[in-house]
């Protein structure tokens, strides 16, 4: 890769000259590429533009197969403020992100790469409803999501999200990821269910 940010402006200022243009890209299957390849590669300053048309429609893009892939490169390589936001969207659109195959690692990416403080409040988010962390547990890329949240949490709040996975116990056991997510109920939280 030897293109420079500054060689890649001219895209950038393609994209936030006409409103609509970046969201419409971030839907695209190859738009979404362009957009995440500008994120990776230039400076925050340089797609401020950009990580403001992503981040008014943050909640839409959350739930589109392609638009989720930008925001979250936007959580990887934007700024604390960028990450911020984002966190604030995951955790009011937690039940829509979560209904989606893709919903989990959306949701995981964000818990990664959010300030600590952000990331017990997305795991407070998604523990507090039974039906969504068991939606998580029983997908491919929803798993290891409800994985980071019952190890985010501590204490009480742990003790209390075990609880509520552990009345579907035998439901996770069927399930070849929910699998996972019961075996760490066994170990980590004292399941003694059989």
């Amino acid at each position: 890769n030897t293109m420079q940010p500054e060689s890649l402006q001219f895209i950038i200022d393609e994209l936030t000259q006409q409103d609509g243009s970046v969201v419409r890209a971030a839907k695209h299957r190859f738009g979404s590429r362009i957009l995440r390849h500008l994120l990776k590669v230039c400076p925050p300053h340089q797609f401020s533009k950009i990580a403001a048309s992503l981040l008014e429609q943050a909640e839409k893009l959350a739930c589109h197969s392609f638009g989720n892939l930008v925001l979250q490169c936007l959580m990887k390589f934007g700024t604390e403020r960028h990450r911020y936001q984002l966190a604030r969207c995951v955790e009011q659109s937690l039940t829509s992100i979560c209904r989606l195959g893709f919903g989990g690692a959306f949701i995981e990416t964000t818990m990664t790469y959010a300030a600590s403080e952000d990331q017990l409040w997305i795991a407070r988010a998604c523990a507090q409803d039974a039906k969504v962390m068991l939606a998580l547990c029983k997908t491919r890329l929803g798993h290891t999501c409800a994985l980071l949240v019952l190890e985010t949490l501590q204490g009480y709040e742990r003790q209390r999200a075990c609880a509520n996975l552990t009345k579907y116990l035998e439901n996770l056991r069927a399930s070849s990821y929910g699998v996972h997510v019961a075996q760490f109920l066994e170990k980590e939280c004292d399941v003694s269910c059989s």
